[in-house]
C-alpha cells in the first residue's frame, strides 16, 4: 500500500483530474491492499496499493487511475488509464482501448500489446537553491514568530498552559500525541477512500497541521521566556523564531535528528490537545484524586 501522506494527496488530484475531464462519477472504487481480480469496472476504479489484475479473458469497460501499488493488464480494457504512481504492467496479450497517460510511476509494457495511445507528462524538477531555503524557513520563521508575540500580549495564558504541559507532563504529551496522530492520519486516509469525504479530510489533514504549528508558538514561547528580554512578547516572538529554525535545523542531522524532531512534533501535538489548545490547565488524573 502507498504510504498515507502520499495517498491522499494522489486521491485529490484524481478527484481534480476527473473534473477536469469533465467525468461524473456516481460511484469510485478505491483498491488498497490484496490481490484483486478486475472482471468489471463500475465507472471509476482507482489502485492506491496491493495488486489489481484484469485477467485473461476479461474486458471491463471503465476509467482505472493507479496511484500506488500494482495494476496489471492481462485481458482487455475497455477505457483509458492514469498514472501517477505505482506501477503498470500490460502482457503480451493485454490491451488498453483507450489513452494509457504516465505522470509517474514504473511500467512494463509488452511488445505485442494493444495501447490505443500512449502520452506523458514531463515534469522538470528544478533544485532550490540555498538562498530559497533560506528564504522561505526565514518566513515561516517571522510568520510564526508574529503570531507568537500577538498571543503572548493579548492571551498569554493560552501559550502558558500548552508550554506547561510541554514541561511538566512531556510523558502524557507525547503518547497522546503520537497516538492521536497515528490514528487521526490513517482515519483520514481511509475516509478519503469514500469520494464524498475526500473534502472532510483535506479539511481534518490541515487542522492537524495547525495544531502542530500552534505548538511550535508553545515551545518559543518557554524559550523566550528563558531569554534576557523584559518584554514578554518580543521574547516569545524570538523564541518562536528560534525555535522554528533549530527545529529545521534539527531535521537536517542523519539519523538522530529526525528523531528528536519527531518527538517534539508530538509531544507539542499533546500538549496542545490535553490542555484543549491551551483554553484550560492540565491536570493529571492523579492529583485531582490527591485532592
Amino acid at each position: 500500500m502507498a504510504a498515507p501522506s502520499e495517498v491522499l494527496p494522489l486521491l485529490v488530484v484524481v478527484i481534480l483530474l476527473m473534473t477536469a475531464s469533465g467525468q461524473s462519477a456516481d460511484r469510485m472504487e478505491v483498491h488498497f491492499d490484496g490481490d484483486r481480480a478486475v472482471a468489471q469496472v463500475e465507472e471509476v476504479l482507482v489502485v492506491g496499493g496491493g495488486t489489481a489484475t484484469i485477467p485473461e479473458g476479461a474486458a471491463p469497460n471503465g476509467t482505472i487511475y493507479v496511484v500506488g501499488g500494482d495494476f496489471r493488464v492481462r485481458g482487455s480494457l475497455d477505457g483509458d488509464v492514469t498514472q501517477l504512481a505505482g506501477n503498470v504492467s500490460v502482457a503480451d496479450a493485454g490491451a488498453i482501448a483507450g489513452e494509457y497517460r504516465t505522470i509517474a510511476g514504473n511500467s512494463s509494457i509488452a511488445e505485442d500489446a494493444a495501447i490505443g495511445s500512449r502520452s506523458r507528462v514531463e515534469f522538470t524538477q528544478r533544485d532550490r537553491s540555498p538562498a530559497a531555503d533560506f528564504g522561505f524557513l526565514a518566513l515561516q520563521a517571522l510568520s510564526l514568530a508574529l503570531v507568537g508575540a500577538f498571543l503572548t500580549r493579548r492571551r498569554p495564558a493560552l501559550l502558558r498552559n500548552v508550554g506547561d504541559s510541554i514541561a511538566h507532563h512531556s510523558v502524557v504529551s507525547a503518547v497522546v500525541g503520537a497516538f492521536t496522530g497515528a490514528t487521526a492520519l490513517a482515519l483520514f486516509v481511509f475516509m478519503a477512500f469514500t469520494l464524498i469525504l475526500i473534502p472532510v479530510s483535506v479539511f481534518g489533514i490541515a487542522v492537524g497541521l495547525l495544531s502542530a504549528a500552534y505548538a511550535s508558538l508553545a515551545y518559543g514561547y518557554l524559550v523566550g521566556a528563558r531569554l534576557p528580554i523584559d518584554r514578554p512578547d518580543l521574547s516569545s516572538g524570538v523564541g518562536v523564531a528560534s525555535f522554528v529554525v533549530a527545529l529545521d535545523l534539527l531535521g537536517r542531522v542523519p539519523l538522530l535528528g529526525p528523531i528528536a524532531q519527531f518527538t517534539l512534533v508530538v509531544t507539542g501535538l499533546g500538549a496542545v490537545l490535553i490542555t484543549y489548545y491551551g483554553f484550560r490547565e492540565f491536570e493529571p488524573a492523579l492529583s485531582k484524586l490527591e485532592g
